[in-house]
């Protein structure tokens, strides 16, 4: 399996600066602080960031738990609930954003690639069960027939996870949005993943086999990172 664990937070987001303020403090703040905490949460197993190529919003992170229930618990929701003056600054910039729990119900594939692409479905209700078949059943596997293609996903969001009351979320602007299915299929490059995508998953495909909607989404690795020992390495205050 791909993911590390049955559980997956994701989170999309904009970031709106204000004066002459540009990204420095927004991105050491996510590299030296608020990745290395999470990770240090137990059941947080990898966090990753990512830039968007096509569609919005432009940042989004992706953090792998043992279980779906590592997102509704205890540990977690203290630090939602007690951010740190660094958090706090840079939680209130962010723009557009969607923060989904979802429960891994198919991952396959080796690492990590550098291109991702996620798409984005409201499947029909009465078409729910022949939609999950025909993704794992026949397109994951003839994914990974086309070169480059390293991992495939299916996660479904989980509304109890989700809808969570915290101080973090009330720094937001406005309510979280939330998604509904997931897929994300990693590759070495975005060449790949196009190629693979357009025969295979286009919006019109996935329609087709029950999804009420379909869109994709396109994004670059920024950090990837494991929780290990060395997560505490970053962790710091910061006025």
């Amino acid at each position: 399996m791909a993911l590390l664990g049955r559980g997956l937070l994701a989170i999309w987001h904009d970031v709106e600066l204000s004066g002459n303020e540009d990204l420095t403090d927004f991105h050491n703040w996510y590299t030296r602080e608020h990745l290395p905490e999470r990770l240090s949460i137990p059941g947080f197993l990898r966090g990753r960031r990512y830039e968007a190529i096509t569609g919005k919003p432009y940042y989004a992170a992706l953090y792998e738990t043992e279980s779906v229930e590592t997102l509704a618990s205890a540990p977690y929701h203290e630090r939602l609930n007690n951010p740190t003056p660094w958090s706090t600054r840079n939680l209130t910039r962010f723009r557009n954003t969607n923060r989904t729990a979802f429960t891994v119900e198919y991952s396959a594939g080796f690492g990590v690639g550098s291109g991702l692409a996620v798409i984005w479905l409201s499947p029909k209700t009465e078409m729910e069960k022949a939609l999950k078949t025909w993704l794992i059943k026949t397109t994951f596997p003839k994914l990974f027939q086309h070169s480059g293609i390293i991992g495939a996903h299916l996660c479904i969001a989980d509304s109890l996870a989700t809808k969570t009351e915290s101080v973090e979320a009330r720094l937001r602007e406005k309510p979280d949005k939330i998604a509904e299915w997931i897929v994300i299929i990693e590759g070495h490059d975005q060449a790949d993943l196009d190629q693979a995508l357009s025969q295979l998953l286009s919006s019109e495909e996935c329609t087709e086999q029950g999804a009420a909607s379909a869109s994709t989404t396109r994004h670059r690795l920024i950090h990837s990172a494991i929780s290990d020992e060395h997560a505490n390495f970053f962790i710091q205050e910061h006025e």
